[in-house]
């Protein structure tokens, strides 16, 4: 992972601000300031714009994300949390453990000028809405939450996960891809589209908090559907939950435990009981557990709603994993695989636009189930069986139909 890299395959992709990503590390530091050029007022390689971003695990466990204006509030952010950071300067700590809590961080970042959210806040570990945690912004960030103007989804949740809950309605939802890989398949897996000016540190601020006709205008990203937790589960047996209409008794099968109840209250009761273990499987009798989905809804609403400023959400996997299943090779690897994909960038355009823009027809020409595939996620016309209980979810794909 180099700049060089990074900004070779953000090109590929047709990203055009991309975050650093473990800012504060003191090697990829000195890398960045060797590496990067400061121009018309913000960092670049090569054409790519580059943000500083770092994540903080603070004193509970809890991640955030964190964006900041330049290199010289990197140096700054790092002066004020190296009294209790005792991982700040190790090889391994691009990540810092910080001893202090999310208000105190908070308060940090936004003396230097930076801004922070909770990151991947909806995963089972390391984020603020896990179980046993908080069920607000207020009681992690305390004094600091009216500057909480973002959150990042993660790969657990999406634009509909979060709006459960109303606290974050008028927030500016983040899709990123936390990549550990230039490859296109791993870097910008998920990401927004914004509506700004230029790709300044400044333009970005107003666009997360919707100033001035800057705006996020999409997120795109993985269903969570497809995740390992997005549905209660038994704790044992790891049989998903559902909740379903009825006053039948509580049954299973081999996939799932379904429970009936009459009414929105109902519901909520029994994912209530679920949070307080005190619903046992009907299966095997363990204790079931929330799911990211019911876990959203307990500390939010049963019913997910849409504010007016939300974008589209587009669920849609990178191209190579596309092509991959189109031609039925495994590996996004193979030379088959990166051929087709090298063919379509260079006719057609970056990743991006042919994901989201490149003509149908055009991508018909070098491969006709891609164009199915591409077609069929565009208009979210692709069903999944939704995962739980450490169980991946599964699409029901309408070209194999």
């Amino acid at each position: 992972m180099t700049i060089p890299n990074l900004a070779k395959g953000a090109k590929q992709k047709g990203i055009e601000i991309l975050g650093t990503g473990d800012a504060t590390q003191p090697d990829w530091l000195a890398h960045l300031q060797k590496t990067l050029v400061k121009k018309n007022g913000y960092l670049e390689y090569e054409s790519v714009v580059f943000l500083p971003t770092v994540e903080f695990e603070d004193a509970e466990s809890i991640h955030h994300v964190i964006l900041l204006p330049d290199l010289e509030s990197v140096e700054k952010i790092r002066s004020l949390i190296a009294p209790d950071s005792p991982n700040l300067n190790d090889e391994w700590g691009g990540r810092p453990r910080v001893n202090l809590n999310g208000e105190e961080i908070a308060g940090h970042v936004r003396d230097v000028g930076g801004l922070i959210g909770p990151a991947h806040a909806f995963t089972p570990y390391k984020a603020i809405f896990r179980e046993n945690r908080h069920d607000s912004l207020d009681s992690c960030y305390g004094s600091e939450t009216k500057y909480i103007r973002f959150i990042e989804l993660g790969l657990s949740a999406d634009s509909e996960t979060a709006d459960y809950i109303p606290e974050l309605r008028e927030l500016t939802y983040i899709t990123s891809s936390d990549a550990h890989s230039p490859s296109p398949n791993k870097l910008g897996r998920e990401f927004v589209q914004f509506e700004m000016k230029n790709p300044s540190f400044d333009e970005l601020k107003k666009a997360v908090i919707r100033e001035g006709g800057r705006k996020p205008i999409l997120n795109l990203g993985f269903n969570p559907r497809l995740g390992k937790y997005f549905l209660s589960f038994c704790s044992s047996c790891r049989k998903t939950l559902v909740i379903r209409e009825g006053d039948t008794p509580p049954e299973f099968d081999e996939l799932n435990v379904y429970i009936s109840c009459n009414n929105d209250e109902e519901a909520k009761k029994i994912i209530d009981a679920i949070h307080h273990r005190k619903v046992s499987c009907p299966d095997c009798g363990k204790k079931m557990r929330l799911g990211v989905r019911d876990r959203a809804r307990m500390i939010g609403e049963l019913e997910s709603k849409k504010p007016s400023h939300r974008p589209p959400y587009l669920y849609i996997p990178p191209l190579l994993d596309l092509i991959s299943t189109a031609i039925g090779v495994k590996s996004t690897s193979s030379k088959s695989v990166r051929g087709l994909y090298n063919e379509l960038i260079q006719s057609i355009g970056t990743e991006v636009h042919v994901l989201t823009k490149g003509s149908i027809d055009a991508i018909k020409e070098h491969n006709d189930r891609l164009s199915i595939m591409i077609d069929a996620y565009r208009k979210g016309e692709v069903n999944y069986i939704p995962g739980g209980g450490g169980r991946y979810g599964k699409i029901i794909a309408p070209w194999e139909v």
